[in-house]
């Protein structure tokens, strides 16, 4: 028991003990003063001490572990004084320590989400705009621009949502066999209206009767971004090549392509690039969120792309996740 804790224990029995003393001298008083036997006395002292001693040894250990609860709880202030309390120690401040690199992370977590909230419900509220601007204008409004800006309304706010489902952890995934020239078609259908403003041409090959095991929503998802930055940087009347060869779907455009430099940060979280920098339409959070779809699921993405000449995208799939009735 090193000073502190033996301060500690004296300051614990002090004022107990003077009130032990206080009393017996009362109870003295009264014997001489009412003429009773000493004997009375004799026996109160004699029958209190053991207990009172008792008590202030048991009132002083627990103050003593309360002040060594406290301690240890207060890892700066606290020193070991055996082997098992310095591996406590050692124990508690290795719990601290991830503790408080949970907290940075889902600090930094919740930071970046407001301001990916904050991206997109300012691109959703540009093309409202756009469009109440257009009604203030005009009695009318020509029915290609209101499909054009719904559109892209609808395309951030999935973007929001499904960033919003990325960021939890435990996520819902229905892994099914999905055909895919099905689900190309599908969403060429939704994205229709784009096409034809472009004046573009889907080309595709090798689709049919390819099946792949995954989850359809978060497959759906990457497919329409993917598809959606192909459209967005090809050149007015081309193709868009969407193919399956050797266990990937490719969807290759023929538009500006990806300079050298830009190409190894296009996964990055908000990166835009040469090509973003030239359009406003680009929050570069379609690709960033792609890889971190694929992060979770069991299918990968790449991209591959020469400058001028067009970009191709590759959505790889593991062997045992195919099947193919060709």
């Amino acid at each position: 028991m090193n000073k502190r804790y033996f301060k500690l224990f004296w300051r614990s029995i002090l004022f107990p003990t003077i009130g032990y003393l206080f009393l017996l001298g009362l109870i003295g008083l009264l014997v001489i003063l009412y003429n009773l036997p000493t004997v009375f006395w004799g026996d109160v002292i004699r029958f209190s001490l053991p207990f009172f001693i008792v008590w202030l040894i048991g009132s002083g250990a627990i103050k003593y572990y309360r002040l060594r609860h406290l301690n240890i709880s207060q890892l700066d202030k606290f020193t070991p004084t055996n082997m098992t309390e310095g591996k406590l120690v050692e124990l508690l401040q290795d719990e601290q320590a991830k503790n408080i690199d949970t907290i940075r992370q889902l600090q930094a977590t919740q930071h970046e989400q407001l301001d990916h909230l904050e991206l997109f419900t300012h691109e959703i509220k540009n093309y409202l705009t756009s469009l109440n601007a257009a009604a203030e204008n005009s009695p009318t409004v020509a029915s290609p621009e209101v499909k054009k800006n719904i559109h892209q309304a609808n395309y951030y706010l999935n973007l929001l949502l499904n960033d919003e489902r990325l960021a939890i952890n435990n996520h819902d995934y229905d892994f099914q066999w999905i055909d895919i020239a099905n689900l190309i078609n599908n969403i060429l259908q939704q994205n229709s209206a784009a096409f034809i403003h472009k004046q573009l041409i889907p080309e595709l090959t090798g689709l049919d009767g390819i099946k792949v095991l995954t989850d359809r929503k978060w497959l759906l998802f990457c497919i329409e971004q993917l598809l959606s930055n192909a459209i967005k940087y090809s050149a007015p009347n081309s193709t868009i090549n969407i193919s399956w060869e050797m266990n990937s779907l490719r969807i290759a455009d023929h538009g500006c392509g990806i300079s050298m430099n830009d190409l190894p940060r296009i996964f990055d979280n908000g990166f835009t690039g040469k090509n973003g920098h030239q359009t406003t339409a680009a929050t570069g959070m379609g690709l960033y969120l792609v890889k971190k779809v694929t992060e979770h699921l069991n299918f990968k993405v790449s991209i591959s792309s020469v400058q001028s000449k067009g970009t191709t995208a590759i959505l790889s799939f593991l062997p045992d996740n195919i099947r193919s009735s060709n």
